[in-house]
């Protein structure tokens, strides 16, 4: 599997485009708030969207979806139905934000599902704690992990919906996967399980419980 990786937006999130090796169909994780962005870069490198994989409904992993959409009308997006939203509309840091569910045709996924694309199979590990819907997306020896696990650190638990004890039980369930896996998250630099394991207080102490 090929993963590239564009840093979009003010807060900087991770939006992973993923397609196996030599191929031109791809997925994409979390695409940020610059989805014309991210259709031009598809579009230049003769790449086609296949399909939109949401890690938890947050305004800058989703705000892409709209651009990418003017591309590939038909363009499916998966995300946990607990990260839709209530309305079309939400309020952050003062501001007025689109939902999930605003932008229309949205697929749930949840638990044990697993999407494909183009061959490559991506299964979903419900890890909620940052957000009801937080999804870790598991392929091979790779972890988009979202917002929850962080290279030395884990994701906020103080927005609405946020909920610290989930996201102790998210992380132990993540520390005690077998074997080692790329951790590439929302935010920030990639790193491995392992690595996290020995270094990560956070995920340390969940382990601990």
């Amino acid at each position: 599997m090929e993963i590239s990786v564009l840093r979009l937006g003010q807060i900087g999130t991770n939006c992973y485009i993923f397609r196996k090796e030599g191929g031109y169909k791809c997925g994409i994780v979390d695409p940020g708030d610059q989805g014309e962005q991210v259709a031009r870069w598809l579009v230049d490198k003769g790449l086609e969207a296949e399909a939109v994989l949401l890690t938890h409904g947050h305004f800058d992993h989703i705000l892409g979806i709209p651009g990418l959409r003017e591309e590939w009308p038909d363009l499916p997006v998966y995300c946990h139905p607990a990260d839709w939203g209530e309305g079309d509309t939400t309020d952050k840091f003062g501001q007025t934000f689109p939902t999930v569910r605003s932008f229309g045709d949205i697929t749930p996924y949840k638990e044990g599902d697993v999407v494909e694309v183009d061959g490559i199979k991506i299964e979903v590990l419900e890890t909620p704690g940052h957000t009801p819907g937080s999804v870790t997306l598991r392929s091979g020896d790779v972890l988009f992990t979202g917002d929850t696990l962080f290279e030395g650190s884990m994701g906020r638990t103080d927005f609405d919906g946020g909920d610290e004890e989930a996201m102790m039980r998210s992380l132990k369930r993540l520390g005690e996967l077998e074997g080692d896996y790329q951790v590439l998250p929302g935010h920030e630099g990639r790193s491995t399980l392992e690595r996290e394991r020995q270094t990560n207080y956070c995920l340390r102490a969940a382990m601990g419980r």
